[in-house]
């Protein structure tokens, strides 16, 4: 297969929708430093993988949402969208500057204790990145069937291989540096010198054998590095004016409505009513009494409706959601969760009602109305000034969509409701400018990548070979179209996604690559930064990935 290394580990498969727009931008800033990585490589890698796959996780509940009017999609990536954004924001405060670290810079102590606390912080906020988006109740909810120990274990293998990996790097470069004054101790016939030297070399091998012992109790974090409608309401005090004329229902009304006006129970309602109201005295005080029970019975049996059916407007609302740019989109949730709120009072039979139908469709019409002003004020991912928010129409559109939600909070007599209601609206609305502001600073040092910022300089073919008693037994061929920049551990992380789950945890561990006829190693003590001490005249580089 062909495909672009940084494209592979980035992109999703289908089309995402526009509330996890910041999400796939993050992903794509992280992914493009990743791949530079030569420290914390495969944790890293397994980090970009679990957010592009919850990503795709919440775009595919969008779907649910939108097409089923699912209610349970919509809490599952409602309530999954924040903390991803949240664990990805954190990442790209110093992504960037992690692809351009490795062993320790500068020359003096100073800069080496520097360099071990830059290293143990970003160790550390790589492997707490990639533990909240594997076990964040909210993202874990997203899926089903997930082997959590067997996932664990690759996180734990990965680290382990980080660490043994960077350390190998770390006494390899200090064994470059010995070799150096070793021959520097020659030529100026230090005797001192060189009976100093020669003691490291058993203290390395010992030290190799400590830190091999360790590399399991660091990856466990045991040792620490440093989200109708129908009025039916005449005047109680015209009770006999508000009988209505069963026999004349007009034909425009549902059909489901008029059969429950014609119903057996409401005409004998009707009958025992007419009858009380032609014998009673009407100075007969007790027998008026009875009748105005008797006339609230009936005007509740006519109210309660089975016909009355939720607003078309509220199955669009549901819709909306998914479409909503920050920063809108946390206000617009909340406000499509109140409209639920309220469909879902309206379901109860007491506050199944012909006003109550008038009362909700009219907020939803709003809300939609609102929700999709909204939509339309936001077109691109780009940076927003927050700062004049409340004068924005779109702004002003929800606030009137909140109000008509509180007047029907109001008409269900959910008054006492509303205070609790209110501050969520309120919470939405600063957390929409609060995640605005820190996404408008990533904008503005970190602009989304276009085609022409992915480069595809190098041509690179790995024929993977499997190690035999017969000898080694090609199992596939992958080709990528890469940057020269990228890292050897990146390209052997992307070949081994396309093996069985067997051969690809040999790939990640144990893979070794060879280049060149004479099939030589070409990692680690070889130095190999990048692809391009690797690539030909033609922009192309061959390699075997041997496990």
């Amino acid at each position: 297969m062909s495909s672009s290394l940084f494209m592979s580990l980035t992109e999703l498969p289908n089309e995402g929708y526009t509330a996890t727009e910041v999400i796939k931008y993050l992903i794509d800033v992280v992914g493009h430093d990743v791949v530079s990585f030569r420290r914390n490589a495969h944790v890293s890698y397994m980090l970009v993988d679990r957010a592009r796959d919850i990503c795709n996780a919440i775009n595919d509940y969008i779907q649910g949402a939108e097409s089923e009017r699912d209610w349970t999609s919509f809490e599952k990536f409602t309530n999954a969208i924040d903390p991803v954004e949240d664990a990805l924001f954190q990442l790209i405060a110093f992504t960037e500057d992690e692809k351009g670290r490795h062993l320790a810079s500068g020359n003096s102590v100073e800069d080496c204790v520097a360099s071990a606390e830059h290293w143990a912080t970003n160790r550390e906020q790589i492997w707490s990145t990639l533990d909240v988006l594997e076990t964040r109740t909210e993202l874990m909810e997203l899926f089903s069937g997930l082997n959590v120990s067997s996932r664990q274990a690759d996180r734990l293998d990965a680290r382990k291989y980080d660490d043994k990996t960077f350390f190998e790097e770390v006494i390899a470069d200090i064994n470059d540096t010995l070799a150096r004054f070793q021959r520097y101790a020659i030529e100026m016939d230090a005797v001192k010198f060189r009976l100093i030297l020669a003691r490291l070399p058993p203290f390395l091998r010992k030290l190799h054998t400590k830190l091999d012992r360790l590399f399991t109790k660091m990856a466990t974090g045991s040792i620490s590095p440093v989200t109708l409608s129908l009025s039916l309401h005449p005047h109680k005090s015209d009770a006999p004016n508000g009988i209505v004329d069963l026999s004349l229902i007009s034909t425009s009304i549902d059909v489901a409505t008029r059969n429950h006006l014609r119903s057996t129970p409401v005409w004998d309602a009707a009958k025992d009513l007419v009858e009380l109201l032609i014998l009673t005295n009407s100075d007969d005080k007790a027998s008026i009494d009875k009748i105005r029970f008797k006339y609230d019975a009936f005007l509740r049996l006519l109210r309660n409706i089975k016909g009355l059916q939720l607003p078309k407007s509220y199955i669009e609302v549901i819709k909306q959601a998914g479409k909503v740019r920050r920063p809108f989109h946390s206000q617009a949730v909340t406000l499509i969760l109140l409209c639920r709120v309220l469909a879902t009072e309206f379901g109860k039979e007491r506050h199944h009602t012909a006003e109550n139908a008038l009362s909700l469709e009219v907020t939803c019409n709003e809300t939609l109305k609102a929700l999709k002003e909204a939509v339309a004020a936001v077109t691109e991912l780009k940076i927003f000034d927050t700062v004049d928010l409340e004068d924005h129409p779109a702004y002003k559109a929800l606030v009137v969509a909140q109000n008509h939600i509180k007047g029907c909070f109001n008409a269900f007599g959910l008054n006492s409701d509303w205070n609790e209601k209110e501050q969520l609206i309120s919470d939405a609305v600063r957390k929409d400018k609060e995640r605005m502001e820190v996404l408008n600073k990533a904008l503005a040092t970190r602009p989304p990548l276009t085609v022409h910022e992915r480069p595809a300089q190098v041509k690179v073919t790995v024929s993977v070979m499997d190690r035999t008693t017969a000898g080694p037994r090609v199992v596939g061929h992958v080709t990528f179209d890469v940057e020269s920049s990228t890292r050897l551990s990146a390209v052997r992380w992307t070949v081994a996604g396309g093996l069985d789950e067997q051969l690809a945890r040999r790939a990640r561990q144990d893979g070794e690559f060879r280049f060149g006829p004479d099939d030589r190693p070409c990692e680690l003590h070889n130095r190999v930064s990048d692809l391009s001490e690797l690539t030909n005249s033609n922009k192309e580089c061959v390699l075997k990935l041997i496990i």
